[in-house]
């Protein structure tokens, strides 16, 4: 089901008010969050006691007086980039990192954008991601319908982000810089032996809704010939659709439609092979996640099942948030076998 602002008990999406003590759930009523209040507690709580912990590492900091050498005063006013670096900002960031850990445990359109705030601020704090945070935002953006904003980042880190000459203490350089990036393009660049499993699996979900999307808007177009242009045009701004096809589907040809469909068709089985090439665990799980949900992987290497463990819990809510999506999949590997 796709992810939107609703009721957290009934769906309803006019005169939301959020839970006021996780600030991520919202009720159409005061009747309904009361209806749903024993169901919600746990991780509400959770939510509050988290944010309660953020706050007390985030006031020590900004109280540290320093010690003149390693850990200067105040970071958040001094060291902006370089925490993690900083002994000191360690439990601040691990605490916020729980945080946002709590939130995600929600499943609200507000949780998820709370935590990709979240997220991005602290990338914003520590650029050389020590914590792996980069995993994580693609496919939050991807379930909050940012599908540019999620390639944007993606083709960031790909491209200067795996630049061996890119100096990560210097915060005069340009830093998640890209911008409207083309989604449509060749996945050549990803499909490495030494890529991103997490970005790869994103990118083929991107290219999936992008051309599910696609067929959906072409099969209206075929509809529109039987029927009146003001119908049709009625018709078309209700298809539900990614940015990017918005974008394009204003002026451009049914045939040229049907090319992309079959250019990004290739692409997506490109994207299918590089990630079961980097990880052969990756699909199968998806398919069957099971108990690889709730598993805590401490370390893992580059193509086993702890990689795939770790990188399926960052993705699968915008999988099985995304329509068709996981079918489609189920079709590519009965095909593949």
């Amino acid at each position: 089901m796709s992810l939107a602002p609703c009721c957290s008990l009934c769906g309803a999406s006019r005169g939301l008010a959020r839970c006021g003590a996780c600030k991520v759930t919202p009720y159409c009523s005061r009747d309904h969050q009361l209806l749903d209040r024993e169901r919600h507690a746990t991780h509400c709580k959770a939510v509050k006691r988290a944010k309660a912990v953020v706050e007390h590492e985030g006031q020590k900091l900004r109280e540290d007086p320093g010690d003149g050498f390693a850990a200067p005063p105040n970071p958040f006013e001094t060291s902006v980039g370089y925490f993690w670096g900083i002994l000191s900002t360690r439990d601040y960031m691990r605490a916020r990192y729980a945080l946002v850990e709590a939130i995600l445990k929600i499943k609200t359109f507000d949780a998820v954008r709370s935590a990709a705030e979240h997220i991005r601020d602290m990338l914003r704090l520590c650029r050389s991601d020590n914590m792996g945070l980069r995993d994580m935002l693609p496919a939050l953006h991807l379930r909050l319908g940012r599908d540019q904003d999620a390639y944007d980042f993606i083709k960031w880190y790909e491209t200067t982000g795996n630049d061996s000459h890119y100096d990560w203490g210097d915060m005069d350089l340009p830093y998640l810089d890209v911008v409207n990036a083309d989604v449509f393009e060749s996945p050549k660049y990803l499909c490495g032996q030494y890529n991103n499993l997490a970005n790869l699996v994103c990118v083929a979900l991107l290219k999936i809704k992008l051309l599910l999307d696609l067929v959906a808007l072409l099969n209206s177009c075929s509809l529109g010939e039987k029927l009146p242009r003001e119908l049709l045009d009625r018709v078309r701004h209700f298809i539900p659709s990614t940015e990017p096809v918005r974008k394009i589907s204003r002026n451009m040809p049914i045939a040229d439609h049907t090319d992309l469909i079959v250019k990004l068709s290739s692409q997506v089985d490109q994207l299918y092979v590089a990630v079961a090439k980097l990880n052969r665990y990756f699909w199968p799980a998806l398919l069957n996640p099971g108990a690889h949900l709730k598993a805590r992987p401490e370390t893992y290497s580059p193509g086993n099942k702890e990689e795939m463990q770790l990188k399926l819990q960052y993705c699968f809510d915008s999988w099985n948030e995304t329509p068709g999506s996981i079918d489609f999949i189920k079709t590519m590997s009965r095909s593949k076998k």
